[in-house]
């Protein structure tokens, strides 16, 4: 299974990182302000205590930053495991509804899910990648999961895509949308409309639709349970892949979901 999650604490010695943080645990309880707290310990003795708190991390400042570290690394694990739980409901969600652009077989034996934004250039290096696996791999699906996270325009074209579906032109659309070079505004997004067929006047009615906007509200709160802070991003199979991966990257990740079944 491919998996980012970090399982060791990089560089730092559990025994070291254990005795910071009891240091530090000590020096909190120690000065902890409830009655109770301040009866249990003595003023000499509590005097006493920061003391040897305060020299050891004078003496041994490094500690601190190797218990923040290993601190954060234990709170990136646990968000990746928590996304781990929530891949599962990905797929499912997604194609319970009518309104998730796909292409490839219902029988394909792996699902790529793309979170993309039409103005991230990243995605649009992505896509190629994307496109040639469609083209090559008839055994993989993708679901393309509209997330328009840079700014207004964004917005308009995911819209307009998911509303090109009314006519059957996603994909067309899709791709004219991905090989844009240059920032999309509404005159852009629907003269490239125009030119792959669409009627305009009846797109930008399928687009005002309250369910077109209730989808992307699913698919950002989808995003969000991910964690996902920047486009693109995937999930493959049980894998979260996060930022631009070369083609050959991609291919791979594939061939190994569909080994491990």
């Amino acid at each position: 299974m491919i998996r980012q999650t970090l399982h060791a604490v990089i560089g730092t010695p559990y025994r070291t990182v254990c005795l910071a943080t009891l240091l530090l645990v000590t020096m909190v309880a120690i000065s902890a302000p409830p009655a109770r707290a301040q009866d249990a310990v003595d003023p000499a003795e509590r005097q006493r205590i920061e003391g040897i708190v305060h020299d050891y991390l004078m003496a041994n400042p490094e500690v601190i930053l190797e218990a923040i570290r290993s601190m954060e690394e234990r709170q990136q694990a646990a968000k990746e495991q928590q996304r781990d739980s929530i891949i599962d409901q990905v797929v499912p969600t997604l194609t319970a509804s009518p309104l998730t652009p796909a292409f490839g077989a219902d029988d394909s034996d792996v699902v790529m899910v793309e979170f993309f934004d039409y103005q991230c250039g990243y995605c649009k290096r992505l896509y190629p990648g994307v496109q040639k696996l469609m083209e090559n791999d008839p055994k993989l699906k993708v679901i393309f999961a509209e997330l328009p996270i840079l700014g207004p325009a964004s917005l308009v074209a995911a819209r307009a895509a998911l509303a090109s579906q009314e006519q059957g032109k996603y994909m067309e659309f899709h791709d004219a949308l991905m090989e844009h070079q240059g920032q999309l505004s509404d005159g852009v997004i629907f003269d490239l409309a125009d030119e792959v067929g669409l009627d305009i006047d009846k797109l930008k009615v399928d687009m005002e639709a309250p369910k077109v906007m209730q989808y992307l509200a699913m698919i950002r709160s989808i995003s969000d349970s991910l964690d996902i802070r920047g486009t693109p991003a995937m999930v493959i199979g049980k894998n979260f892949v996060g930022g631009y991966v070369p083609y050959e990257k991609l291919q791979e990740i594939v061939e190994q979901v569909r080994a491990e079944g």
